[in-house]
């Protein structure tokens, strides 16, 4: 009798468990989402990382260029979901999972890309396999990420140099503090070594090459760097002076000079700038995003310039260029150049059962096709296995029937603030000998992408996406895949970004550019040598 009481009390106890599994008190939801149980939500985590992995040819590559475990950090952020954790908890645990994946592709849908999905993507075909009823729970998830997340903190930092620094002066506390003081520490560590243990909150973060540092000018954002209170920054002025600047939370700094000028990604507001420089016979092109009729619009303002006076150069100006679709260069060169733009193609994909059935391929159809195989002439990655498509002289841009065959040469300024198809731009001057890239490169993985991998989780049916394409092209060693090379690097220093974000002047007006920018002087300094030979 005793051994059946004891039985029917063990198994007593193990249903208890299992119903305080199931039944979680959450005293922080989210409003209008779906109400999760533990093991969902562990089958949502799963089905997350597993996702990023079968996906993600950037994590194998972090981990092996850039020494970043992606899976170390997901088993361990796996083991912070509890019976009782929350959906806001929970929620921070899907956010950090996708940064430790450390790609600029990698990330849950904000509000702009869920409007592209609903309006865009899903009735055009381009997404698939997304339940279109749930999209409302991810504007839900973006506005509690937002603004239960990241601070309102901003201290107009800049990178440059190796270093960081404010850009503007600033007061806190009834102290005032100067513009370009050099960030030394946070909380007490030397900030270079603070800044690279922000995995899991800051995504992507930079990779200085030059220095082997990883960076993010905004690093102080996440409320975690906050769990003692204050965030502790010290800085060291012009005059090796130190300031210590103790902030709360939710506090913000009052800044002593009008900011009159971006230097970052450029928005929607963002105008299209072309000038012709007479004396120099350049046609200056701004294009501020990657949007397929600006292509257009550049080769209409060309069109009566060039058929009136002397074209010897065109420089396309994509700082802060966050990108968009590579028809918008393509748009306008194939009015321009004579000859046919392009290079050699090889780019990988993970051969993961998910990319399989996605992209419709299996060992046969891989084997059996011209473009597609199993190995390249090219470093590639140890893990994992990859499948490979080759394009040799693959041509990005075919020239118009009625173009305006320009011989000379087109300079592409950039700056660390291009993405996607502005890197792939880039890429493509770099690789031909018409186009000429100055400036400085993003820090970012680059090379040729292609549309990230939208996928949706089955319980809490948050949207996110993955990149699912990495370029092997002319890579000799593993670290070249970082691709984004410009070849006449150019950079700011931190008097010149100081000068360039506070005069009143245009700083993409005739004057200024000929005068005071040091990426187009380097571009009539090509051309004029140029032409000289």
């Amino acid at each position: 009798m005793k051994k059946i009481l004891s039985l029917l009390l063990i198994c007593l106890c193990i249903a208890c468990a299992t119903n305080h599994k199931n039944a979680i008190p959450r005293p922080a939801i989210i409003e209008g989402t779906p109400m999760l149980t533990y093991e969902q939500l562990l089958e949502d985590h799963d089905s997350l990382v597993s996702y990023i992995n079968q996906v993600s040819p950037i994590v194998y590559f972090n981990y092996e260029v850039r020494g970043i475990d992606f899976n170390l950090h997901a088993r361990e952020l796996r083991k912070q979901i509890q019976p009782r954790t929350t959906i806001p908890e929970y929620l921070q645990i899907v956010e950090k999972t996708l940064n430790s994946a450390q790609d600029g592709h990698s990330n849950m849908l904000g509000s702009w890309h869920l409007d592209i999905l609903k309006n865009n993507w899903i009735p055009k075909g381009v997404v698939t396999g997304i339940d279109t009823s749930s999209i409302q729970y991810g504007y839900k998830y973006d506005d509690y990420v937002n603004k239960q997340f990241y601070t309102k903190l901003n201290l107009e930092l800049v990178y440059t140099s190796g270093q960081y620094y404010n850009l503007l002066p600033f007061s806190y506390s009834d102290k005032k503090y100067p513009a370009s003081m050099k960030l030394i520490s946070c909380n007490g560590t030397d900030i270079h070594d603070y800044v690279k243990t922000r995995i899991e909150q800051s995504s992507p973060l930079r990779w200085d090459r030059e220095n082997d540092r990883v960076y993010h000018e905004k690093f102080y954002k996440p409320s975690e760097n906050y769990k003692k209170g204050i965030l502790k920054l010290v800085f060291l002025d012009k005059d090796n002076k130190k300031h210590n600047l103790n902030i709360k939370k939710n506090d913000t700094v009052t800044f002593l000079q009008e900011k009159n000028s971006v230097y970052g990604y450029n928005d929607e507001k963002t105008p299209i700038i072309t000038h012709y420089f007479e004396k120099e016979k350049i046609f200056y092109a701004k294009l501020p995003m990657m949007v397929e009729a600006y292509g257009d619009t550049l080769s209409e303002r060309l069109r009566p310039i060039i058929a009136k006076n002397k074209v010897n150069a065109i420089v396309l100006d994509i700082r802060g260029n966050p990108g968009g679709s590579d028809n918008t260069y393509s748009n306008f060169l194939k009015k321009v150049v004579k000859d046919t733009l392009g290079q050699n193609v090889m780019v990988g994909r993970n051969f993961s059962p998910y990319n399989q059935k996605y992209f419709n391929i299996n060992t046969d159809s891989v084997q059996n096709r011209t473009t597609h195989t199993f190995k390249i002439n090219a470093a590639t990655l140890k893990k994992p296995k990859m499948y490979y498509i080759t394009y040799p002289n693959f041509r990005f841009v075919i020239p118009d029937s009625l173009n305006f065959s320009f011989e000379g040469k087109i300079y592409v300024l950039q700056d660390r603030f291009i993405y996607s198809s502005a890197s792939n731009l880039s890429n493509l001057a770099k690789n031909n000998e018409q186009l000429i890239s100055i400036g400085e490169t993003p820090d970012l993985l680059g090379g040729l992408q292609t549309n990230p991998t939208v996928l949706q989780l089955p319980h809490s049916k948050i949207i996110f996406r993955i990149e699912s394409q990495i370029d092997f092209t002319g890579c000799k060693t593993p670290k070249d895949i970082f691709q984004n090379n410009v070849e006449y690097p150019v950079s700011y220093s931190i008097k010149e970004l100081y000068s360039r974000i506070t005069t009143k002047e245009d700083i993409f007006g005739k004057q200024f550019l000929l005068n005071n920018d040091p990426m187009f002087q380097k571009a009539v300094e090509l051309e004029k040598t140029r032409r000289q030979d």
